[in-house]
């Protein structure tokens, strides 16, 4: 059976021949080593005096020509690494969501602020440093809002190339410019201050989302257009220890958004997966009741218990993930724990096909996912 429709089969809850594999994304350091290292340092790049003096003074001007066009090369290798690594299906992301505004700062469009630093392998990563919303003015005069339609366009743009490449090797779980409706309105106006936001400013909430629903509706349709089968769109709504909030009040704010995105990409042929880390225990049949056709990622290490969900909803949803990223599929680990752990976590990715039951591997099937 061929990857995609290994990959399409189970999101569609038909049978097939094993179960299929999944990539969640490799970082640099990964993708430096299956595909070969640079030649030079990405870190020494950014962080010698003369590029700390230049991006001080122009980082923004100079992001779209300088800065941008190295981070889409570092989406391709992540995409082509994942290919080369013999999995049936990839995440394919697209990142043109920040603006450089110095060497150690970077901020992304739909509000929020993060460090520029080292991963301690020579490469550049980012974390989260805070909102860039404190306040109903910063929301008001926030520069950065990309213009829709032209973020779309390069969407297409890219996608398009990366199908031509690789779209017949596996099948790819597209992720256009776009972060999940909630977590960016998180991370816009911070953690301790989101219930006051959904409070006392419901009138920004509101505009937010219809921003955010906008952006993603239409990369989505822009994903679409390349040719690429599923939509993968990442949403964190939980803590290791449960949802970030009530879940009715997820559903009241981001429910309706969701459902109108994920039905367009239904209509048009797509599926659409959604990703939440931290334990959706009480947030599954919210995720099933706005359409879609596959969950990720049933973290190990929160309360989730991937088992018990497969009995409660393998036949609503395609059930995809439950394997360990913060011990086993790292360098921590050793590589019989992997091998032992396999068997148990075949069931990975299943879901009920009628009288059929759900789909099994087939004999002798035994590569593990890596997921998130």
């Amino acid at each position: 059976m061929h990857p995609i429709d290994r990959a399409l089969n189970a999101l569609d809850g038909k049978p097939t021949d094993r179960v299929p594999t999944f990539c969640a994304m490799v970082e640099d350091r990964t993708f430096n080593e299956i595909l070969g290292k640079p030649p030079i340092s990405q870190e020494w790049l950014m962080t010698n005096p003369a590029a700390r003096f230049v991006l001080d003074r122009w980082g923004p001007k100079l992001t779209r020509p300088l800065f941008q066009p190295e981070v889409t090369r570092a989406m391709e290798k992540r995409i082509r690494a994942q290919v080369e690594l013999g999995f049936d299906s990839v995440w394919a992301i697209l990142d043109e969501t920040f603006t450089v505004l110095d060497h150690a700062t970077m901020v992304r469009f739909t509000g929020s602020v993060f460090n520029i630093q080292p991963d301690g392998y020579g490469n550049m990563t980012y974390m989260y440093r805070g909102p860039g919303f404190r306040s109903r003015e910063d929301f008001e005069s926030w520069p950065y809002w990309p213009d829709v339609d032209d973020l779309a366009h390069r969407t297409y743009t890219f996608f398009r190339k990366m199908v031509s490449r690789y779209g017949n090797r596996a099948c790819l779980f597209g992720q256009g410019p776009a972060y999940g409706i909630q977590e960016s309105l998180l991370w816009a106006v911070g953690f301790e201050k989101m219930p006051v936001w959904i409070r006392r400013e419901k009138d920004l909430v509101k505009r937010y989302i219809d921003l955010n629903e906008e952006i993603c509706l239409k990369t989505n349709m822009a994903l679409l257009d390349a040719g690429v089968p599923v939509i993968l769109q990442t949403d964190d709504f939980a803590f290791k220890s449960g949802p970030l909030m009530n879940p009715r009040l997820i559903d009241e704010l981001f429910g309706a958004p969701y459902r109108r995105i994920i039905k367009a990409v239904h209509d048009r042929g797509g599926k659409y997966v959604l990703h939440s880390c931290g334990d959706n225990t009480l947030l599954f049949d919210t995720f099933i009741s706005w359409g879609v056709d596959g969950l990720h990622a049933y973290e190990n290490t929160s309360n989730v218990d991937i088992f018990r969900e497969k009995k409660l909803h393998g036949d609503k949803v395609t059930i995809v993930g439950g394997v360990g990223v913060d011990y086993l599929l790292t360098d921590r680990s050793k590589d019989e724990e992997v091998v032992d752990t396999a068997p148990r976590t075949r069931r990975w990715w299943t879901r009920s096909n009628g009288s059929s039951g759900s789909s099994a591997p087939a004999a002798g099937s035994s590569s593990p996912p890596c997921t998130a």
